[in-house]
């Protein structure tokens, strides 16, 4: 059933130790969706969803605004760390 899904821990652990999180959800598959959560200083973390509505039900547990699609403002918070020109960046996996 749709939205029934628990948080996972790694999102938990995201939202309690960084500052200002906010969720952007992109539809990337036939039946995938990536929901991200980005701090105010652009680190971030994903995971992967089944629905929309299951994704939005853990933004609601929580406790964090969730944007569909990409908005300017979540863009320059994305891109606010600078993550490829600095040595500690964070980078996705290739």
């Amino acid at each position: 059933m749709a939205g029934t899904r628990r948080a996972p821990y790694h999102l938990y652990r995201f939202v309690a130790t960084h500052p200002e999180v906010e969720a952007v959800l992109q539809h990337v598959g036939l039946r995938t969706w990536d929901l991200l959560l980005v701090d105010v200083e652009g680190r971030w973390v994903r995971d992967e969803f089944a629905s929309p509505e299951e994704a939005g039900a853990v933004c609601r547990e929580l406790g964090v605004p969730m944007h569909r699609g990409w908005d300017e403002r979540m863009v320059r918070r994305m891109n606010r760390a600078e993550n490829w020109t600095r040595p500690d960046g964070q980078r996705r996996a290739l």
